[in-house]
Parts: structure tokens; sequence; C-alpha cells
């Protein structure tokens, strides 16, 4: 399998995410069942950001209690570097708190007649505040019921129609913090169509492999999910952005990688050509069209200028 990056004016620093899925929750009265796709919903994002998107370091929590994401969390804080894009993901149970308002996230641990064994939505802003502070884009992906009220209604720009990457490189250049979610103040449904996937992450992930574009923003993403989703289930994703994070109006980009060769006896995800297009590349050009010329005219090309491929 072949990674080729293009030349793009956005990757300074790494691509960094912490992929999370719960399925199997203990709560012993019941009330918080378990989830039929939320595992394989991580673990497909988790590999596609691997392997297609050429992301640097991926992060897969299954089966999180309450300790081991604020864990993984903080992990991830303290290796953050300032041009670093930092993704986080959920899928599991969420729950709102009609009399105080409250929103959370539900590790498997919770128990429903304790409410502090839940992640509150206020742990989870401060925590990707922490990030977002020492990162350049963050972007909250939240799986979940009631997700919605983990954001700010309305902040992403509107991608201009056949950006340019000039375009591109300016809302790069601006810190960024994101989030989508599954739904508003709703239910989520946890299986689409028996596809092993929730609506939601059924249609993040076939944005993502269908996406022909060596980079996408993450508002023209959640824009297409958004719609495809309401199209097709009773539940209306949304996006926006996080409350007093810094966010400047920039956007997570995702980079696109071509992935088309293998190597006999090693692992396609250990395989990566990593290919620079940069102003020598017409000089290339010419000297590997001398070389057919050469060989067609029956004459020794020489070699020792040709540009040599690695893995």
């Amino acid at each position: 399998m072949k990674s080729i990056v293009p030349d793009d004016p956005v990757r300074n620093g790494k691509y960094r995410a912490l992929i999370i899925g719960n399925n199997n929750y203990k709560d012993r009265s019941g009330q918080w069942k378990p989830l039929n796709t939320a595992a394989s919903d991580a673990e497909s994002v988790a590999k596609l950001l691997k392997t297609e998107y050429d992301f640097n370091d991926v992060k897969l929590l299954l089966d999180a209690d309450r300790s081991e994401v604020l864990k993984a969390l903080t992990k991830l804080e303290e290796k953050t570097g300032k041009q670093d894009s930092v993704l986080v993901y959920y899928a599991g149970h969420g729950y709102l708190d009609d009399t105080s308002n409250r929103g959370y996230w539900i590790p498997v641990d919770a128990d429903s007649s304790d409410p502090s064994t839940y992640l509150r939505n206020s742990t989870i802003r401060d925590e990707m505040s922490i990030i977002s502070s020492k990162a350049k884009h963050t972007l909250l992906i939240s799986d979940s019921c009631f997700s919605g009220s983990l954001l700010r209604r309305g902040g992403s720009p509107v991608v201009p129609l056949n950006a340019s990457r000039q375009y591109y490189k300016k809302v790069a250049n601006k810190k960024s913090v994101q989030i989508m979610a599954a739904g508003g103040i709703e239910y989520v449904d946890d299986d689409y169509r028996k596809s092993g996937h929730s609506p939601f992450t059924y249609f993040l992930l076939n944005e993502l492999k269908h996406n022909d574009k060596p980079l996408i923003t993450a508002s023209e993403i959640s824009s297409n999910v958004i719609k495809a989703v309401a199209n097709n289930v009773s539940q209306l994703p949304e996006s926006g952005v996080l409350q007093g994070a810094g966010d400047e109006l920039g956007e997570f980009i995702f980079v696109r990688v071509k992935l088309d060769v293998a190597v006999d006896g090693v692992p396609k995800e250990k395989i990566k050509v990593i290919v620079d297009i940069n102003p020598v590349e017409a000089k290339s050009v010419v000297r590997r069209q001398e070389t057919i010329n050469h060989t067609e005219s029956g004459k020794n090309p020489d070699l020792s200028s040709m540009p040599i491929p690695t893995l």
C-alpha cells in the first residue's frame, strides 16, 4: 500500500487522535444497556485515519471507564505540540439531565444512581480547552445522545466552492477548535441498516472514504454528514465551536493519502512512501523521459542522477 502525501500547505505538525468506543456497559440497574456499534465505529474511524489520512499518532480506547478516559486525555495533552492537529472521537452513551441541563458522556463503569461517576460536558470542555491551548487545530467528534449540548453553534466558516490551496493555507494558519455532534439534545440511533455502525459514523466514514480531494476541511465533511443523516433517519447532527477556547475561524484539515502499492511479506499498515512534490519534479520528469529515449535507442542510461524511490 503506497501512501503519497500531496504537496500541501497545512502539514506543519503531527496529526494525533484519541478514539473512544464504549459498548459493554456494567450498570446493574440496566439503565446503561450495552451498545451494538460504538466499538466497531471507533475501530473503523481509527483504522481510516491511520491508513488513509496519515495520522501519526492514533490511540484506540475500547470500553473505557471514567479514569481511563481522563488519563488518555491527559496523556494527549502532554504530548501535543503547538503546530499539531488533534482529533478526539467518542462513541457511547450520552445523557442530559433535564433538571440541571447538564450533559454527560457515560463511561462503562458509570453507576446510574450516582451522576458523579459520569463525565460532565464541563469536564470534557475543560480537557479539550487544555488540548486546544497547545494545538493549532482541535476537533471533537461526539457520537452520542444529547451530544449537541457540548457546542456553541454557528462558529465555523463557510467553505467556498472549488476552494483553492490559498484558501486552505489561510484557514490552516488560523487556530480552530471545532466540534461535530451526532445530534442535538435528542436520542440517536445505534445501528444503521445493520451496517455495524451508527447512522452518524456510517456517513462520517462514507464521506472520508469517498473523498477524492487531497485536502478537505472539517466543515466540508460535517456539512455533508448532517445532510446525509437528516435525509435518512430522525436525527439531526450539529457542528460548531468550543466556546472560549480560542477559535479564530480556522479549520481542521484532513490530508488525504493515496493507497495503491503492496509489498510481499510486509503488512500494509507498515508500508509508507512519502513523496514530496517540489520544483525539481520537472527535472525528474525530463530525466525519466531521457531514460526511456536512451533505452529505446539501445544506449545505457546514466542512472547516477536518477531519483531512487524508497520504502
